[in-house]
């Protein structure tokens, strides 16, 4: 007989924990449904950024240990720019990022919609087949870009 009393607090007590695991899942599942956004929600993307800055053209070409770049740029974001710092990004054949060089390419402030056009060189990167176009104003703020590459170098 004694062996029955032991056995009933124990199951009471095995009943007591499942019922204790089913209420945190539930507790869990409604908690995480709450913080999941509804499928309306979901579908509304934003608008695409306007880029700050269209390159229009660029060419580059080595000579004598440098990089002679010429090329043309529109400044099509609505606000105006203090100063253009070019920042190319040169890759090796296989994607690999070999070197960065920064080029101011305009001092002055700039308003919408103006077009410039830039010759400017760099130090030559060996190895390097290509390069992207990144953008900053004289006071570091990112730009935008339209057309910032990979370029091929020639």
């Amino acid at each position: 007989m004694a062996s029955r009393s032991l056995q009933l607090p124990f199951r009471a007590g095995m009943l007591f924990l499942r019922l204790v695991k089913m209420l945190l899942r539930l507790c869990l599942s409604v908690a995480l449904a709450a913080a999941l956004p509804s499928p309306g929600w979901s579908q509304q993307k934003k608008a695409p950024r306007r880029a700050d800055i269209e390159i229009l053209r660029i060419i580059s070409q080595r000579q004598e240990g440098r990089i002679h770049y010429e090329g043309a740029w529109k400044l099509t974001g609505a606000k105006p720019v203090a100063g253009l710092v070019m920042r190319l990004d040169f890759y090796e054949s296989r994607g690999v990022l070999l070197s960065v060089q920064s080029i101011r390419l305009e001092e002055a402030t700039l308003r919408p919609g103006e077009e410039k056009e830039f010759q400017v060189q760099g130090k030559d990167v060996p190895r390097a087949v290509s390069f992207r176009i990144s953008a900053t104003d004289s006071g570091g703020r990112d730009l935008t870009l339209a057309g910032d590459g990979p370029y091929p170098l020639d």
